[in-house]
């Protein structure tokens, strides 16, 4: 097998220092191994095969023991990243003399694994609400987590990454666990509370916030949390829930009479889509302040319309809208740390390894957005982009020292045992 790592990239290096993580020589070595080669690995990103990609690798025992050592947690990663990366945003944003406007979104995805694995604390069955649109069974045995993506003018990037057990799950895990060591269950409410209080610290009071989420957050309690801080949210809703004591299906019906107003929506790959909208103004159960409630449709004789939610009714409906469609880079986020970066590939057992594994896999990806936001050339357009510049560099670097090496020594056929370990 061809190695791919002679020494750690050194942008990556730089990103890491810029973080100030407080962890221990070792500890740090390890954390930046497995975070460069997520980004090189092409295979299944467990941690036998990220060592392999190393001339020089360490005992892969040695990097486990690392994630399940209760010397460091998940949040010495999570806290200065977001940190971090909340500063670079603000400071972009004054620096170009954009608006002070902020957009988070929330989503939640699903990490599959085998259906047969059971030993992995953390992975259990969950239910796939797109599991008929996508092929997949409704009932998935994974890892569920919740992503909260900020777009800030022109540069986007992943605040944070949390994985969320269910409460049989929890229980589960609690039964072998001493009463001190036990986990407590945290709703995907809570969980979305705690990133949104993350953010809260970090955003001082005069930047605008504006909070996007479906319809599975679109709950009387969140939407009451978000106006308390100031902010104001856009979130997808059914078509059952009721505006004003009607439902908004029914309110649709009976505003036929009205003229639809044309709403541009942009998608990520440039194309344009015209929507028909109508609005309307009323309140919500539970929810002391009014609301404007957005009715979108593909055309005129569409059947199955999107119904919406927006608690600014200073903001215009097209305006609204647009800003809900950036929730695409949740997909986004959703591709990359699964696929690209093996969010679900991991083979730890106990929970507290698997959530630093999520911290790693969180910090690899927010390094390739923040390398995007200062690169500068035509060649580097996309995460895609930054990704294959960091591979091309590994490889300049091997290739460079092999000959070199080969120069030096004139023994082309230790070179070759040296940098391609399974060598004939």
């Amino acid at each position: 097998m061809l190695t791919r790592i002679l020494h750690n990239n050194p942008e990556l290096r730089t990103f890491i220092e810029l973080l100030g993580l407080k962890l221990s020589g070792a500890q740090l070595r390890h954390v930046t191994r497995v975070a460069d080669a997520l980004l090189v690995t092409d295979a299944a990103k467990t941690l036998a095969e990220l060592q392999r990609q190393y001339v020089d690798c360490v005992d892969v025992s040695n990097i486990a023991d690392s994630f399940r050592s209760p010397l460091w947690t998940a949040q010495d990663i999570r806290a200065p990243l977001s940190a971090f990366l909340m500063r670079t945003a603000l400071q972009r944003l004054e620096e170009q003399g954009q608006p002070l406007r902020l957009l988070i979104h929330l989503d939640d995805s699903l990490a599959i694994k085998d259906p047969g694995t059971r030993r992995l604390q953390g992975v259990d069955w969950h239910y796939d609400h797109c599991g008929n649109r996508r092929g997949r069974q409704r009932l998935q045995n994974g890892l569920a987590y919740l992503v909260c993506h900020i777009v800030a003018g022109d540069w986007s990037f992943t605040f944070g990454v949390l994985p969320y057990l269910r409460e049989q799950t929890v229980r589960r895990i609690n039964r072998h666990r001493p009463h001190d060591q036990r986990l407590h269950f945290v709703c995907k409410y809570r969980l979305a509370r705690q990133m949104l209080a993350a953010c809260r610290a970090l955003i001082p009071a005069t930047v605008q916030v504006y909070v996007h989420f479906d319809a599975w957050y679109g709950s009387a309690r969140l939407l009451r949390y978000i106006r308390r801080q100031g902010w104001h949210a856009t979130c997808a809703v059914k078509a059952n829930r009721k505006l004003s004591g009607q439902r908004m299906d029914q309110r649709d019906w009976a505003q036929q009479h009205r003229r639809y107003v044309e709403v541009d929506v942009r998608a990520a790959d440039g194309t344009q889509t015209t929507y028909l909208v109508r609005h309307t103004t009323g309140y919500l159960t539970d929810v002391p302040f009014a609301v404007r409630g957005l009715v979108s449709k593909r055309h005129y004789r569409d059947r199955h319309p999107l119904y919406f939610i927006c608690t600014d009714l200073s903001l215009a409906p097209h305006t609204a809208l647009q800003w809900y469609a950036k929730r695409w880079n949740c997909e986004v986020d959703h591709t990359y740390l699964k696929l690209r970066l093996g969010l679900g590939d991991f083979r730890l057992q106990p929970y507290e390894a698997i959530d630093k594994f999520c911290a790693v896999v969180h910090l690899a990806w927010a390094y390739l957005q923040w390398r995007l936001a200062h690169s500068r050339g035509p060649r580097v357009q996309n995460p895609a982009d930054v990704l294959r510049t960091h591979r091309d560099e590994h490889a300049h670097n091997l290739l460079r020292a092999a000959c070199e090496e080969a120069i030096a020594t004139g023994d082309v056929e230790a070179v070759l045992r040296r940098y391609l370990p399974q060598a004939p």
